[in-house]
């Protein structure tokens, strides 16, 4: 990080002697800006943390409700009598239609012609 030449300036009537005294101490010391750069980095951090905290919740109400919905259906299923036939079964290798392989189209013999009324349509090309 560059260093920088800007300067703060805190006023308040609100600061403890206790808390004075810290900030003085360190400011004597020249690691003021380094103390507050600590301090502000772990207040973003505690933010990072607490929305990746609101998400994951958000992720679990999420995840719970789609478990609910499939639950469910599952039970919608069970009372309609869905589940249990047979529907999906897969069929047996025997039964299942053989696709065979067909002719190739014989064009040398090509019938039917067009009159002139068949192309008036397509007058514009």
């Amino acid at each position: 990080m560059s260093e920088r030449q800007n300067a703060f300036t805190i006023k308040t009537n609100r600061l403890s002697d206790e808390v004075y005294n810290k900030l003085a101490t360190y400011a004597k010391s020249r690691k003021l800006g380094d103390y507050i750069s600590s301090l502000i980095l772990r207040d973003l951090d505690d933010a990072s943390t607490e929305r990746k905290a609101m998400e994951n919740k958000k992720t679990y109400e999420m995840f719970e409700h789609i478990k609910n919905e499939l639950a469910d259906l599952k039970e919608l299923a069970q009372t309609t009598g869905f589940v249990g036939r047979d529907l999906f079964k897969e069929e047996e290798p025997s039964k299942v239609l053989q696709l065979k392989e067909g002719k190739v189209a014989d064009l040398d013999n090509i019938s039917g012609s067009l009159d002139d009324d068949d192309l008036e349509e397509y007058n514009d090309f």
